[in-house]
């Protein structure tokens, strides 16, 4: 499978055990062909999309980002991505948080553009019912 039709799934998300299992999760879905990449904050993230247009592919790419980060937030993020109208509209974006507070619930309402939340922590049903979905 060429790179052009892989899914790409990013995971922007400062805990590293995270992403780790994250990764290992998506292995099992190898009937798939899937392109990870993993950050551990937003501006690295944000450098990366800056750099590598991952819409082109045939398929949408996916964002899973964490809300609470070390230098920029998962909504300030979101208010970045929030200006790239062409981006926002080619690509699934998940936050992933472990938080349960009720203004984090309301906040998801500040960006109709988010397919969804998932709280930590979470399996790989999770994962998998939003890949599924999206193939």
């Amino acid at each position: 499978m060429n790179q052009e039709n892989k899914r790409k799934i990013i995971l922007i998300d400062d805990n590293a055990i995270l992403r780790t299992i994250f990764g290992y999760m998506l292995q099992g879905f190898s009937q798939y062909g899937i392109e990870f990449h993993s950050f551990k904050n937003a501006l690295d993230a944000l450098d990366f999309l800056d750099n590598n247009d991952i819409t082109q592919s045939s398929m949408p790419p996916i964002l899973f980002v964490d809300i609470n980060m070390p230098f920029m937030t998962g909504w300030e993020l979101m208010d970045t991505l929030e200006d790239r109208t062409d981006f926002i509209k080619k690509t699934k974006i998940y936050i992933v948080s472990s938080s349960t507070s009720k203004s984090d619930q309301e906040q998801l309402a500040n960006y109709p553009f988010i397919s969804g939340f998932i709280l930590k922590p979470f399996g790989k049903e999770s994962v998998y019912s939003i890949l599924k979905e999206s193939y």
